[in-house]
């Protein structure tokens, strides 16, 4: 067989062979596109899984550990006042003995203390939290409803979460033994309403302004009803802060405090003027060099373990009227504080 007679292989098209190359090289990038797609919506599939689950876990109540208020919030504290309430005790003195209380306790020879602040919020409250949260203590505010209703709920929550405990002094600072009884009522229903408004919770104690309205029934029925304490304060260690000498004179008034307050005491300040407010770092110092613990209304009430129902029956409560609260004390009385005692004063409303 001749040269020009065996058989030729095909010859190879240059263009042809570029083209597959294209074609497998697209394919193969078509292929990995395609695994990056898939991979990339399982990533945003899983990213948004974890941020519901999150965001289901940031809605769900959660019950947190950190320092205790005395103040009760509207839906757990002041429920279990109004299931005490519906237990109507008998007339007699038996049944409300049965009445649980449980007493706060402090070591053997404690000076308890409570600082309380009339008239408020005013312009300079912030100061006495400030001062209150520098020291580490806390203290009592009877505030005047219309006072409240002016005031940004910040500052009465700060009171709340400082530890202080919030109190009722009518709504416009009346005179309640000068008012009728529906009057003293809605007086006092008054303020309690702007609270719950503003911070969702009702005042746990009363001080009647000038301390007086001793004869006036609609002021125990109130507190009785509403599971709050009646409570007045230490003549004796009152700078009377309101007048000269004290007012006006930061010196005077911490030094006053200092000298002549005694255990269980009661001290009224008001945190309307600047010069009271401004003498609270030297009182408060003083104080604690003389060895007092600093605590809130309720606080020193419920140190006493002779503040019974039987008491207040003794000094002419009936057992309905005078009904044993949670955390010591009893309701529907009035708390007057003298010479180092705090004692139930004796009924006298008609």
């Amino acid at each position: 067989m001749s040269y020009s007679q065996m058989p030729r292989k095909p010859s190879q098209n240059p263009k042809r062979t570029l083209t597959k190359q294209l074609n497998a090289l697209r394919n193969t990038a078509l292929c990995l596109f395609t695994v990056f797609m898939i991979l990339f919506c399982a990533f945003v599939f899983l990213i948004s899984s974890i941020n519901k689950v999150s965001a289901k876990d940031e809605s769900s109540p959660t019950t947190t550990t950190g320092e205790a208020t005395l103040a009760p919030s509207s839906d757990t504290d002041v429920s279990e006042s109004e299931t005490q309430a519906d237990t109507t005790p008998d007339t007699s003195a038996t049944t409300a003995e049965a009445v649980p209380v449980s007493r706060a306790t402090y070591p053997e020879g404690a000076k308890l203390i409570a600082l309380t602040f009339d008239d408020g919020p005013s312009q300079y409250t912030t100061q006495v939290l400030d001062t209150l949260k520098e020291e580490g203590i806390t203290a009592t505010f009877f505030m005047i409803g219309q006072c409240v209703d002016g005031t940004d709920a910040s500052v009465l929550q700060r009171m709340v979460d400082q530890g202080c405990e919030i109190g009722n002094h009518t709504w416009s600072h009346a005179t309640l033994s000068k008012v009728e009884y529906d009057e003293a009522i809605n007086q006092l229903k008054k303020c309690d309403d702007v609270l719950m408004a503003k911070i969702g919770q009702k005042a746990t104690v009363i001080r009647p302004p000038t301390g007086a309205g001793a004869k006036q029934k609609g002021l125990f029925d109130y507190a009785r009803e509403n599971h709050q304490f009646i409570v007045n304060w230490n003549d004796s260690s009152c700078p009377s802060d309101w007048a000269k000498p004290a007012n006006g004179d930061a010196e005077y008034t911490a030094n006053y405090v200092v000298e002549h307050a005694i255990a269980n005491d009661c001290v009224l300040l008001h945190d309307v003027h600047k010069s009271t407010v401004d003498s609270l770092p030297a009182m408060i110092k003083g104080l604690k060099e003389k060895g007092f613990t600093f605590v809130t209304v309720s606080e020193l009430l419920a140190a006493q373990t002779d503040l019974t129902v039987d008491k207040a029956i003794s000094g002419g409560y009936t057992a309905e009227e005078a009904t044993a609260a949670p955390g010591g004390g009893v309701i529907g009385v009035r708390y007057v504080y003298s010479n180092g005692k705090i004692y139930i004063e004796q009924k006298l409303y008609s």
